[in-house]
């Protein structure tokens, strides 16, 4: 297979994204370029809603980045039991691409 191209991971995350829409009706939009993390690209999401008018009514919370891995491999969400910026640095030195290590 192939290397994942970043526009083509971007479909992946905008769908899973539409999916989770689909199941509580709250628009969730990706904020920005992905960060670059070894074999994976990490997307950061927020509502809608929140990201046009600011309400923090309107602030999803506890929402943790989307990874897609670079070899075609299934998406999955950080953890959220640990800090992202070090889960996003272990996934740059990771050598397997199934996924962060959540112990």
């Amino acid at each position: 297979m192939s290397a994942r191209t970043v526009a083509e991971a971007r479909r992946v995350v905008n769908a899973s994204l539409q999916e989770s829409t689909a199941e509580d009706g709250i628009e969730r939009v990706v904020l920005g370029d992905p960060v670059e993390s070894g074999r994976y690209w990490v997307f950061f999401y927020q509502g809608r809603e929140y990201v046009e008018s600011g309400d923090l009514d309107s602030l999803l919370v506890g929402n943790t980045p989307i990874v897609v891995p670079k070899d075609g491999g299934a998406s999955f969400a950080l953890p959220s039991v640990r800090d992202v910026d070090a889960q996003i640095r272990a996934l740059a030195s990771e050598d397997s691409p199934t996924g962060p290590a959540t112990a």
